[in-house]
């Protein structure tokens, strides 16, 4: 480009003001420091150089011109003076001898802007145009002295090399140009002519690929179109060579491909640089120059060769008949004549044959391994090559053909090649040993699986042979399974070095166009793998087992893909036809053995069924054969008449071992069946009387007459069922249905008694409700009445008139207190004190007590187990319902008697008479010789308030808090009586996980002792905490009252010191217990006592010791002294 303006200003502030202003209009500027700089950059690039006249002054304007002087292509370049204002006669001196050698455009000042640019476009314009005339002239003379060699037939090499020459002349940028010529077959460029280039990257390029991605000559005619790489080290067509050529110093390449005048691709021009460059319009018109003329001369020159060689070998050719082909070629193989018979034979034109190589219509394995080039050779040293071998019609299809090859006796040699068709002779004669080796193939595969024994064998075989026939890696038979995805391959046949594939695999994981073609029936064929299916069709699967190459023939049976045929090649291969044809005949083959097999084991399985069935039904056959007179009985039809298995028998066995009442019609039955008329089913029920034991059985026999042709009935034959215990069964099924009616009534009255406990039981449980509400009640009403009562006695408070009366109240508040203890057992709400009981020391310590309760015309007998373990129980609730018990045998026992008190460990099990949970119990009954109990009495004994001692005798709670206390402790009550025998009554305690304790000496000495300190005493009901506070002032305590936890917790937080806490359960706000575990956590070491008259448990910690409503003083000392040790 000639569109840089250089600057030269001694004044370095203007030269900067210069170059600025140019700039922003787009124009490169360039500052020199003085003379000698500006010289150095002063060549054809340069549009304009921009001078002040202060640099004019000196030797400056004498060395510029002499400059300029020397060198043409200088002497145009325009020159832009900017005066001063003040001239001197140095500077006008040197001004005009620069205008005597170039273009001088002095600007005086005052300067502006707008002339100076104007003046700088003007001169930039003025040198392009100097350029054009100056490089269309170059051209056109160029252009004129290629012709010229041309038309004098010069050799092609020396024309191009010319051409590159002219074109590199012309350049001003140091270019290298280089021509390539395109092969015969457009795959390759080769060497056509680049003097300049290196010899190395000469020889490295030549013979290059056609290609997208081929540097810029093989893409430029892959494209069809120019292809400019402006910077080779970057561009991505050069990755193949770019090291190549950056090693030769070539840095940017632009590639424009050679046409003829018909538009064929006929090479490349290239021009290479040193230097990264994008091309510019001088350049476009250097390439466009060439490629015209380069093109005209190259079409010329090959016109002209094709056209002396064709004429020269014609006069040689002979032509031949029709059949035969006659083709000519060059002393390289080049066809330089094409016959009518080849044309016809071959399918090719002579135009499309002509310049193509000799291998044209060889195939191509027989191109890969240089057959067409070893034929030339043989036919140079023997004089003639004769030969027969597959060749390729211009539409692909192959033929077998016979000829000869001959060398041309001419100055530049060749040879001639003359061949027919004989495919079908050829065609015949294979076809014949084909089928001969198939006939054999198939004599020895059906060998095989005839006298394969299973399915597996079957298939191995079919596997080996036909692997070992077609030379394949592997073959493998798969069945597939019934869902149409999965199959299996249970063994295969490899050649050796060659891993097996059986197993079980999915069908899909071999892509979707196998399985989609072997399930619609079709024969899936790839020659080669990798080049034929892509990652999202299997190909990786396929690989993975070592396939390269496989032909899978399906077997679909009803619409399903029942098995396949698959064969393997490690490597690609090319199947044939007749290999794909005899695959699939294996595969039906195989199939139709395999089939048999399976057919045969089936038959045997079904039949080994069928005998176990008749086994396991307990079966019997019979064959009456008419014609011989024969009967056939097994062994299992001679038992159902009593005969022994090896005893024969004939029709008369049949008759006589009828029942007598059944003969008739059995025999009846079987003649309609034997009659040709009626050939009626024989179905008959019937007896028999066993032959040798005499046993009667029932058999129930079916069967039917088999008739020839001619209505004559050859055979009666059926089977025999001993149904005797079926008939049992029916016979019993009649009795038992007469007594229906029995056992309907029966099944009511149980209902009902069903019933009537439910309701029993929700009575109960309603009057258990309400009694212990009510015993709540009373034990905070008892309190203050028992403890007050019991101090007036202690202390012998009054006369003795007054004395008695307090007697009797404490007496009566003595009989309540027990009454609402038996209301809170009868309702299983009494709090108890569950501990491990020693049951045996309990029992045998109450005989005394027992004894003097009952009197002396009562005899108490004792019985304890020594070994009995122990029991979890409240020891005092548990004595008190013994005493009950003995008091009511007592009762019962007006004039005497025996009561039989015993214990023993008893294990529960499911359904006991108890109702209890299977596990180990112990048993205590308490047994009477009385008055007994009728059952209406036995069924209401364990209600509250039932009773039967008369009106002031009794509560009627005695047996019901019994009951309560047991089911309470987890057991059980169970009562055996009968009027006018006597009445025991069991209780089931569950047997406790640990030993029972001894009594603690200081419970024993609880009542006579003393105590000191003081007690925080908390209760809401006044009554009872003024009587619990006398009875704690008694034992030596000083009382401090509280009627709430609230304010209980106020005094402890005030730092009140006590020494034990005594307080109710059951208060507004706070109960007792959230205030004893408030008490613990600021005073964990203090004794805390929790008294309650309430019944349920619910709430109260199980550590707390407590104290029930109402007590006496020595139960409160007691349970004090009990909890202070």
């Amino acid at each position: 480009m000639n569109d840089l303006v250089l600057i030269l200003a001694p004044r370095g502030r203007d030269a900067a003001i210069a170059a600025g202003l140019l700039g922003r209009h787009a124009i490169a500027a360039r500052i020199c420091t003085d003379v000698r700089d500006l010289a150095e950059h002063l060549d054809e690039g340069v549009g304009a150089v921009l001078l002040t006249e202060e640099a004019l002054v000196g030797a400056n304007a004498s060395e510029i011109a002499g400059w300029v002087a020397g060198q043409e292509s200088w002497s145009d370049i325009p020159f832009v003076v900017l005066g001063n204002g003040s001239r001197t006669p140095r500077t006008v001196a040197a001004t005009e001898r620069l205008a005597e050698l170039g273009n001088v455009v002095l600007l005086e000042r005052p300067l502006h802007a707008e002339a100076m640019l104007g003046a700088i476009r003007s001169s930039l314009k003025a040198r392009a145009r100097q350029f054009e005339v100056r490089d269309s002239a170059r051209l056109s003379a160029a252009q004129n002295r290629i012709l010229a060699l041309a038309v004098e037939a010069a050799p092609l090499t020396t024309t191009l090399e010319a051409i590159v020459r002219e074109v590199e002349t012309l350049s001003t940028f140091g270019v290298i140009g280089s021509i390539l010529l395109l092969s015969e077959d457009g795959s390759r460029l080769r060497h056509g002519a680049g003097p300049s280039l290196p010899a190395a990257y000469k020889d490295a390029i030549d013979g290059i690929e056609v290609g997208p991605a081929v540097g810029s000559c093989g893409t430029a005619v892959y494209r069809k179109e120019p292809v400019f790489a402006a910077d080779i080290s970057s561009d991505p067509l050069w990755v193949d060579f770019r090291d190549l050529a950056l090693a030769h110093g070539l840095r940017a390449c632009w590639s424009v491909p050679i046409t003829s005048v018909e538009g064929e691709i006929l090479g490349t021009f290239a021009m290479y640089h040193s230097e990264p460059r994008e091309p510019v319009a001088t350049d476009l018109i250097i390439v466009d120059f060439v490629v015209r003329t380069a093109g005209i001369v190259i079409a010329r020159t090959r016109a002209e060769d094709n056209l002396r060689a064709s004429e020269a070998r014609y006069r040689q050719i002979v032509e031949g008949a029709d059949e035969f082909a006659i083709v000519s070629l060059d002393p390289v193989g080049t066809i330089t004549g094409w016959s009518s018979g080849a044309t016809r034979l071959l399918g090719y034109s002579a135009s499309e044959a002509l310049g193509q190589t000799g291998g044209l219509f060889f195939t191509p394995e027989d191109q890969a391994a240089n057959v067409p080039a070893q034929e030339m050779a043989r036919a140079t040293a023997k004089g003639r090559a004769v030969n027969e071998r597959w060749h390729v019609r211009k539409d692909g299809r192959r033929f077998w053909a016979s000829g000869l090859t001959m060398p041309l006796a001419e100055r530049d040699g060749g040879y001639v090649t003359i061949f027919r068709d004989r495919t079908a002779e050829h065609e015949a004669e294979a076809a014949l040993r084909e089928s001969e080796a198939r006939l054999r193939f198939f004599g020895v595969l059906e060998e095989r699986l005839f006298s394969a024994a299973t399915a597996d064998d079957a298939m191995r075989a079919a596997a080996e042979m036909l692997g070992q026939q077609i030379n394949a890696s592997r073959c493998a038979y798969a069945d597939v399974d019934a869902d149409n995805d999965r199959f299996w391959i249970r063994n295969d046949y490899t050649a050796p070095g060659i891993a097996t594939s059986a197993g079980i695999y999915s069908l899909e994981l071999f892509g979707p166009r196998a399985a989609a073609e072997l399930r619609r029936g079709q024969t899936l064929i790839v020659r080669d793998v990798a080049g034929e299916l892509g990652a999202d069709e299997g190909r990786a699967m396929f690989q993975s087992i070592g396939i390269e190459a496989i032909v899978c023939c399906p077997l679909v049976k009803q619409g399903q893909l029942a098995a396949m045929m698959a064969v393997h090649q490690d490597v690609a291969r090319d199947w044939s036809l007749s290999e794909i044809a005899l695959i699939r005949e294996v595969v039906e083959r195989c199939w139709a053995h395999v089939e048999r097999v399976g057919a045969e084991a089936r038959l045997r399985e079904s039949e080994e069924r069928l005998r176990l069935a008749v086994e396991n039904a307990e079966i019997g056959f019979w064959d009456v054969d008419v014609v011989n007179d024969l009967l056939i009985w097994p062994t299992r039809t001679k038992a159902m008449f009593g005969i022994s298995a090896d005893v024969p028998v004939t029709m008369a066995d049949f008759y006589a071992g009828l029942h007598p009442d059944d003969l008739e019609a059995t025999t009846a039955a079987y003649l309609a069946a034997a009659d040709p008329v009626q050939r009626a089913l024989y179905e008959v029920d019937y007896r028999t009387v066993g032959k040798e034991d005499g046993v009667l059985r029932w058999v129930a026999a079916k069967g039917r007459g088999v008739f020839d042709a001619l209505g004559r009935c050859l055979r009666v034959a059926g089977t025999a069922l001993d149904i005797t215990a079926r008939k049992q069964a029916e016979e019993a099924l009649r009795d038992l249905n007469a007594t229906l009616e029995t056992r309907i009534a029966e099944a009511i009255a149980e209902r009902e008694a069903a019933h009537e406990a439910l309701r029993q039981s929700q009575k109960m449980e309603a009057m258990g409700q309400l009694t212990g509400g009510v015993a709540h009640d009373f034990n905070n009403l008892l309190t203050p009445i028992v403890g007050s009562l019991d101090m007036l006695q202690r202390k012998g408070v009054g006369t003795e008139r007054e004395q008695r009366l307090i007697a009797g109240a404490a007496q009566s508040a003595e009989r309540a207190r027990v009454l609402v203890q038996r209301l809170l057992a009868f309702a299983r709400r009494q709090p108890l004190q569950s501990v491990a009981v020693d049951i045996a020391l309990l029992v045998a310590g109450m005989g005394d007590l027992v004894e003097s309760t009952t009197g002396p015309q009562i005899k108490v007998v004792v019985n304890v187990a020594s070994d009995l373990p122990s029991a979890r129980a409240d020891p005092n609730q548990l004595e008190m319902a013994l005493l009950n018990l003995s008091v009511n045998a007592r009762d019962a026992m007006p004039d005497g008697g025996t009561l039989r008190i015993s214990a023993r460990a008893e294990p529960v099990g499911a359904n006991h008479r108890s109702g209890l949970s299977p596990g180990e119990y112990i048993r205590i009954s308490v047994a009477d010789t009385g008055s007994g109990m009728d059952e209406v009495t036995l069924a209401r004994a364990i209600e509250p308030f039932f009773s039967t001692k008369g009106i002031g005798k009794g509560t009627g709670l005695g047996l019901s808090m019994v009951h309560g206390l047991v089911s309470q402790l987890g057991g059980g009550l169970t009562i055996q009586s009968r009027l006018d025998m006597g009445t025991n009554i069991e209780l089931w305690l569950p047997v406790s996980a640990t030993r029972a304790e001894g009594v603690p000496d200081h419970q024993r000495a609880a009542a006579g002792a003393t105590h000191q300190g003081v007690a925080l005493l908390v209760d809401d009901e006044e009554m009872v905490r003024m009587s619990t506070a006398d009875m704690l002032a008694e034992l030596g305590y000083a009382i401090i009252e509280a009627n709430s936890a609230e304010e209980a917790l106020r005094l402890l937080d005030s730092g009140t010191l006590v020494d034990i806490v005594v307080t109710d359960h059951l208060m507004p706000g706070m109960t007792g217990t959230d205030l004893a575990l408030r008490v613990r956590l600021a005073r964990p070491q203090l004794p805390i006592l929790l008294v309650s008259g309430y019944a349920e448990l619910e709430g109260i910690d199980a550590k707390l010791p407590r104290l029930t409503k109402p007590f006496r003083k020595d139960e409160l000392a007691a349970t004090l002294t009990s909890l202070l040790h």
